[in-house]
């Protein structure tokens, strides 16, 4: 049985079947076909020409190294070898620890990442969207627009340093709920204990999932799905009544057959005076009715809570009072620090009233108080704004943003005047303009779902227009007005460049527009039955290609003979001199299987 098939009957066990136990799970590691697949999994990534402790990239890849590799996993003595660790900066000015395992380790963290997802993947949680297929930052956004309509308060959730602070005896314990093979067990437990180098140091590793590892997310999601588990419990306990149960508000219907009798003496006078004075009484009193909530409910006859989470990121939408939020707080923390072994964050978990808003994924989300009508397709007239979520981009995120680059010389003056960027000011014209472009392009595509990001983001746009123009300035040591003017073309300007097939284009700098889009995806099946088909939807090309047995370069057709795969990260960087290049570049492709003579000429330049 091939890994495809094997991915697929996981999956359908565990959906059909979500208490079922799984035993024997490590003896995939002698199916030849997973390491194949997790190979075409990572070659492609840009990380794969990134080499760990011992060198080791995507490049010489072979069927000789999955048959020492599975030689190691029959007789359990493969060891993890300890992963790189690099720093990368953070928002705050900090830096985040990474680590990069060899890609020997890559390989097998891979086949454990597709088995826990086929095992644990059907068993989550609708409303975790972390590191999930088909799910991401915007569908855990969109998830909150729908299900958090009406909320009283928001419980934003930050755990305190979780992917280093995950406790490697209690994962163990939950992976051991659903996976009876000690084999298995006893891989994560080398995984979580390999350890990093940093200059040339060991440290060990006691807590936390592996270093940068592929399969961290996965046990991370595993983790939490246990708090998921127990939110669900407390939800069940928690809500009570009905959103049907909420009764027409007294107030309202006062004031709306107020404004009934009052119609009525209208229609039934001809004095002008009367009519007057009964038409500002109408009008005064539809004013007071528009703005008083239709329903009205008592928070002991209903309430309601719900929550979406987001790997450590997780916040509670509240239908009842602040201390009940208190109390759903105080619960939490004590389960995760008995249950889990984390301690929430205090500075970061906040209680926030649900029309002031609160912060999640980089957003601020707030409830609308919108009492308007607006008339639907039939044109009947309905409130249809109020107690709505709205999204926005948070007033401070152009600004950090432009801080950030330095793209202007005293952020806090009236007018701004745009600087140049000095460590892209000797590029080529048309990737001083592609950088701008890919720095805008991503800050508008993560927060295109906010109200307020036409607004914002035109604003960045004229910043980082001009700044762009200004490094292009003071390339040729002129003006920003002789460079438009020399790179305009009709309303817009961009850098004129010759592709592959001497056809002459051009790069414009970002003229897309702003707008809002409300599901900028395709949203994920809500069911908790997964698409089983994805397994059958990977490119196979490149397992075929390695299976063949033949040299793509000297066309050498001998399977006695041992073929690798020669990789490079980015065909870009590829002058087209060689044979060997030309033939990557003709093929649009990162990856050749030569034999092992022709890889070693083209790593000795031959």
């Amino acid at each position: 049985m091939n890994s495809s098939e094997t991915l697929y009957l996981l999956t359908k066990i565990s959906s059909e079947k979500p208490d079922y136990v799984f035993e024997r799970v490590y003896r995939l590691f002698y199916n030849q076909d997973f390491y194949l697949r997790a190979y075409d999994n990572l070659y492609a990534n840009n990380g794969s020409g990134t080499a760990g402790v011992d060198g080791e990239t995507a490049d010489g890849f072979s069927l000789e190294k999955i048959r020492k590799l599975m030689e190691l996993m029959k007789d359990e003595s493969y060891q993890p070898q300890p992963v790189r660790r690099v720093y990368i900066p953070k928002k705050n000015g900090k830096k985040r620890p990474l680590g990069i395992p060899s890609f020997s380790d890559r390989i097998i963290q891979e086949i454990c990442r597709m088995i826990l997802d086929a095992i644990y993947e059907p068993t989550f949680e609708n409303f975790s969207h972390g590191f999930r297929p088909n799910r991401s930052c915007h569908t855990a956004l969109h998830e909150a627009k729908i299900n958090f309509t009406g909320a009283t308060w928001f419980i934003e959730g930050d755990i305190k340093g979780y992917f280093d602070n995950i406790s490697h005896h209690k994962l163990i314990a939950i992976l051991e709920k659903k996976i009876k093979d000690a084999k298995f067990i006893r891989l994560i437990w080398k995984f979580l204990r390999a350890g990093y180098l940093e200059d040339w140091k060991h440290y060990g590793t006691y807590s936390g999932t592996p270093q940068g590892g592929i399969v961290s997310p996965m046990l991370a999601n595993i983790y939490l799905d246990h708090f998921d588990k127990w939110f669900n419990s407390y939800k069940n306990k928690f809500d009570i009544g009905s959103p049907k149960s909420k009764t027409v508000s007294r107030l309202y219907k006062t004031l709306d057959m107020r404004i009934v009798r009052a119609k009525r003496k209208l229609e039934a006078t001809s004095d002008s005076t009367t009519i007057e004075s009964l038409n500002e009484f109408i009008k005064e009193q539809t004013d007071l009715r528009n703005n008083t909530p239709y329903y009205t409910f008592e928070e002991s006859d209903f309430r309601r809570i719900k929550c979406i989470r987001y790997a450590d990121d997780f916040i509670v939408a509240v239908w009842g009072s602040k201390e009940q939020c208190e109390q759903i707080k105080q619960d939490i923390k004590e389960f995760m620090a008995k249950e889990l072994e984390i301690e929430l964050s205090e500075e970061k978990t906040l209680i926030s009233y649900a029309e002031n808003g609160s912060k999640f994924l980089g957003y601020f989300m707030k409830i609308r108080n919108d009492w308007n009508f607006k008339k639907d397709k039939n044109g009947v007239r309905r409130r249809v704004y109020n107690g709505r979520v709205e999204l926005f981009m948070p007033d401070d995120t152009i600004r950090n943003f432009i801080t950030k680059y330095k793209m202007v010389k005293d952020i806090n003056a009236k007018q701004w005047r745009m600087l140049h960027n000095p460590s892209i000011i000797n590029h080529p014209d048309i990737e001083i303009v592609a950088l701008y472009n890919a720095r805008l392009r991503g800050i508008y595509n993560y927060y295109r779902m906010a109200a307020n990001v036409s607004r914002y983001m035109w604003q960045l746009s004229y910043v980082m227009e001009y700044s762009c123009l200004a490094t292009l300035a003071g390339k040729y040591k002129t003006s920003i007005a002789t460079i438009k003017q020399k790179f305009k073309v009709e309303k817009h300007w961009g850098i004129p460049y010759e592709n592959r097939k001497g056809q002459t284009k051009t790069l414009f700098f970002y003229r897309d527009g702003f707008s809002r889009v409300s599901i900028p995806f395709k949203m994920a099946d809500p069911d908790l039955h997964p698409n089983l088909m994805p397994f059958f939807n990977n490119p196979t090309s490149l397992l075929d290609r390695i299976r063949a047995g033949q040299c793509e370069l000297c066309g050498t057709n001998d399977f006695k003979l041992s073929y690798e795969v020669h990789h490079v990260n980015k065909l870009k960087n590829l002058k087209g001199k060689e044979k060997w290049e030309k033939v990557m570049i003709g093929k649009n492709r990162k990856t050749l299987i030569v034999c092992q003579e022709c890889h070693n000429k083209i790593h000795h330049g031959e």
